[in-house]
């Protein structure tokens, strides 16, 4: 179902809660992010994954701390629409977070922010120029910085932004054990063919230990 029109109305999301914000919110950096290094991004999808990102890298800590700050929410609808209209493909991140969702029912913001900065950093030698841009377009006052020094700060920023909104950083306290979604991650396969880099049942393994 395709709608004519979408309305993204501020004072729909004026109350949310400050949890619902930050975990929704980096869901939707995730999507940005995820299909800016996506093998299946294409100019359309950059053009939207880009500004979204500007979007809700400047505003989420804002929208978060400041419940009355409904400009930084406005900006943050906006974001989160701009990261629908670019989904040219997730990638590992939604992929290893799905199983999350079903065997252990961590909601799907929470699962997409405990893995998101872990499966870029495994990611990096695979996407750090398109990282780069991405930073260039964010930041562009780190326009001077190397390609690897600008991928870092990308997901640098994305793990103090799950820190600094008070999203678990682990799955330890959900009581995962890693070997019981080593398969079910790699089943993942209609998202992890959009990843930059194939990952390995060892790889699935490596990453879902990081955030144990």
């Amino acid at each position: 179902m395709i709608p004519d029109y979408v309305i993204l109305d501020v004072n729909m999301i004026a109350k949310l809660p400050p949890k619902i914000i930050a975990a929704t919110g980096v869901d939707a950096l995730a999507h940005v992010v995820e299909c800016f290094t996506s093998k299946k991004a294409t100019i359309l999808s950059d053009t939207y994954a880009k500004e979204g990102a500007c979007k809700i890298f400047h505003n989420i800590r804002k929208a978060y701390n400041n419940a009355d700050d409904l400009e930084a929410k406005a900006e943050m609808m906006l974001g989160a629409f701009y990261g629908g209209v670019a989904i040219s493909g997730t990638t590992a991140v939604h992929a290893l977070s799905y199983p999350l969702g079903g065997k252990y029912h961590i909601a799907h913001g929470v699962s997409n922010a405990i893995l998101f900065a872990y499966v870029m950093e495994f990611n990096k030698d695979g996407c750090k120029d398109r990282l780069a841009m991405l930073c260039d377009a964010v930041y562009p006052e780190l326009a001077v910085k190397s390609i690897d020094e600008k991928a870092d700060y990308i997901i640098k920023e994305i793990a103090d932004i799950v820190k600094d909104t008070n999203i678990p950083t682990s799955l330890e306290e959900f009581g995962v054990k890693p070997d019981d979604l080593v398969q079910a991650g790699s089943q993942q396969t209609r998202l992890l063919v959009n990843n930059c880099k194939e990952l390995s049942l060892d790889d699935i393994r490596y990453i879902y230990k990081k955030v144990m």
